[in-house]
């Protein structure tokens, strides 16, 4: 984080450039627009942060740096005001921060908030306001740190903990906390849950007779197979290996046997090509299955252990009786 600021620094009124008219009307002078420049040199233009320079009116100086994140020339920029590259849900809370700084004199540490460029453009920044000792009117300078590196980063980093890297869905750990969520709001409105555990037919049959980028191919054509037959709202997760799991918010144990059925039908229609040469395969093609668990519960009850507990016991009997199939925990035993 740059700082900025000066200490016991007695100075002309260079930077009370808006004169206040008998009508409360406010100008600035091109003669004391240049006098500011010069005084301050391009030193302020090489800091990494953007600065503005602000009286009540407006502003009165913006270093290069502001500019590109406000999207206009610092001439363009004088006689504007801070709070107009603001979106609204910023507004009154850094609205609250410029009058403490302007009027209370208070010092505004580093707070987080996006800036909207002039020509719409949305950085995330971060705040820092401090009072100028300048004799007049009052002046406080606003620093302007773009941090749009630092939070991709950020949100890279969070997809990564959260997902699994060969599909792309939620990983184990997330796609649990997500489920209880559901759970929980499933408890407090008295909600239907559904939960599904998939598990993909004689998965290691095609890593061995295919092989390895033949096999993730088939992970990623059954992910993207059953994103397609779900709801945005749905849950989907790779739990481990072939296993993936589905969490089915506001859905009873008929609605979720339906989901089921349809994501049997469409992981059926699958074909994958491949190198059949490579492996000594005979078929150019691979086709997969799907086994799958049903469970359900009301009002958040069942838990997500249990529902997991009795989804694979499901499952189980899906995979003993033939695979290919969708069987239901509520089902009598054959």
């Amino acid at each position: 984080m740059v700082s900025f600021a000066f200490q016991n620094v007695t100075t002309p009124p260079l930077f009370d450039l808006f004169e206040v008219g008998d009508d409360g009307s406010a100008s600035v002078t091109n003669a004391e627009l240049a006098a500011a420049r010069s005084k301050l040199g391009n030193l302020l233009d090489l800091l990494p942060a953007g600065l503005l320079i602000h009286q009540e009116q407006g502003i009165v100086y913006a270093n290069f740096e502001a500019a590109r994140v406000l999207e206009q020339s610092g001439e363009s920029l004088v006689g504007r005001h801070f709070l107009d590259f603001l979106p609204p849900e910023c507004l009154d809370v850094q609205g609250d921060y410029f009058r403490r700084c302007i009027s209370g004199r208070e010092m505004i540490r580093t707070k987080d908030c996006v800036m909207q460029g002039a020509e719409g453009a949305r950085t995330p920044v971060q705040i820092s306001m401090s009072p100028l000792p300048w004799e007049g009117l009052p002046v406080i300078y606003i620093l302007l740190n773009d941090v749009s590196a630092l939070k991709a980063s950020e949100e890279r980093l969070r997809l990564l903990s959260i997902t699994d890297s060969l599909t792309g869905l939620f990983n184990r750990r997330y796609f649990i906390e997500e489920s209880e969520r559901e759970i929980a709001r499933a408890r407090r409105y008295h909600l239907p849950t559904g939960l599904l555990l998939l598990d993909i037919d004689h998965f290691k049959r095609i890593n061995d007779t295919y092989g390895h980028t033949t096999g993730d191919e088939a992970l990623k054509a059954f992910a993207s197979a059953c994103q397609k037959a779900l709801r945005t709202n749905d849950i989907l997760g790779r739990l481990g290996g072939e296993e993936f799991g589905v969490f089915l918010p506001q859905t009873d144990a008929d609605g979720a046997a339906l989901v089921a059925e349809r994501i049997r039908h469409a992981v059926a229609d699958i074909r994958l090509s491949h190198d059949s040469t490579a492996m000594g395969a005979d078929s150019r093609t691979v086709s997969l299955t799907v086994s799958i668990g049903v469970a359900a519960g009301y009002g958040g009850e069942p838990g997500v252990d249990a529902l997991l507990s009795r989804a694979d016991e499901a499952l189980y009997r899906a995979k003993a009786t033939g695979r290919n199939r969708v069987v239901r925990a509520d089902q009598p035993i054959p």
